[in-house]
């Protein structure tokens, strides 16, 4: 599926990168989930499509160019903030890269940048949401 259906409205996007059976995670730098690791990405821009939100997030926080990206799914979730206490449904649209270049580096507001494979993931500490995706894709390699 190439396109978010029509009816689907998100707030955030993030982007998957796999290579030779690792998944590019960054560590986030700066709250909320501070220190833990997730598919680079953030927010959409104004008048931004959710997937040039993906390629532009990818780019920022890792140095890394997609020359396109693929609708995986949507990932709904509570979000809160110091200044905003109340959690509120936050959708983030997942993407696939394709076409990619660069080794990724911390940049933007990641720490860090890794490369793991799925069972390296259990060392750190990542989100369920990741995992469930990672999970999903891994069932390619090994098909």
């Amino acid at each position: 599926m190439d396109q978010i259906p029509l009816s689907a409205t998100v707030d955030g996007v993030s982007t998957v990168c796999i290579r030779d059976g690792a998944f590019l995670l960054v560590e986030r730098g700066r709250e909320p989930s501070k220190g833990w690791l997730a598919f680079p990405g953030g927010r959409r821009e104004d008048g931004e499509t959710p997937q040039e939100a993906a390629i532009r997030e990818l780019q920022e926080e890792t140095g890394i160019v997609a020359a396109m990206v693929t609708y995986l799914t949507t990932v709904t979730f509570d979000y809160s903030t110091p200044e905003f206490p109340a959690p509120k449904p936050f959708r983030l649209a997942v993407f696939r890269a394709h076409d990619f270049f660069g080794e990724g580096i911390a940049a933007d507001d990641a720490a860090a940048v890794h490369w793991l494979r799925l069972e390296e993931m259990a060392h750190f500490d990542v989100t369920e949401s990741v995992l469930d995706v990672a999970r999903e894709l891994a069932q390619d390699f090994k098909s």
